[in-house]
């Protein structure tokens, strides 16, 4: 139940991305000229872009969340962080870092994404790091048990003081 209740912020951030499209992922700051020429956006077919930006999740224990998505919109049923309950208030800090091709829409289609989430506050005071592949990459298992947006599975879940949950490392005495 511990594990569960730790990374409730970062199952809540894939559930409602997963809600926002199946299958892909729409991750913020791709918006660069030089790879969309046609000037909607979104990086053109067949073009592999690096992307990085920051985003926060917030939330309190009486149910009240915030999300700034590091791209300008602002989810949550409040508007701000400081509209959230103060004492039982936990924030979550994501620096996201990617590689893949957009294919002409918002969503990135392939590649792979990085996390790290850096909680503090009342009920989450861990570090979270985790990597989720595309099927075309070829880290990717296949696994139905890591699957999460159809085609995309973590390759790594990490949790401070408890490890790599993906792939346990098991030390043998010689």
């Amino acid at each position: 139940m511990k594990v569960i209740k730790n990374i409730f912020p970062i199952f809540l951030v894939l559930v409602l991305l997963a809600s926002l499209v199946i299958g892909s992922t729409r991750v913020p700051g791709h918006e660069k000229e030089r790879y969309d020429l046609d000037n909607n956006g979104y990086p053109d077919e067949g073009i592999s872009v690096n992307g990085h930006y920051t985003s926060i999740y917030a939330y309190d224990l009486l149910g009240d969340w915030y999300w700034d998505l590091g791209d300008g919109r602002i989810l949550g049923t409040v508007d701000a962080v400081d509209e959230l309950e103060q004492d039982t208030l936990t924030v979550c800090d994501y620096i996201v870092n990617y590689r893949g091709k957009f294919e002409n829409d918002p969503f990135l289609n392939s590649g792979w994404i990085h996390n790290n989430i850096n909680c503090r506050g009342y009920d989450d005071n861990n570090q979270y790091f985790y990597q989720i592949v595309h099927k075309t990459d070829l880290r990717y298992r296949n696994n139905p048990e890591w699957s999460v947006w159809g085609e995309w599975e973590y390759h790594t879940l990490t949790i401070s003081r408890q490890g790599n949950l993906v792939r346990p490392v098991t030390h043998s005495n010689f």
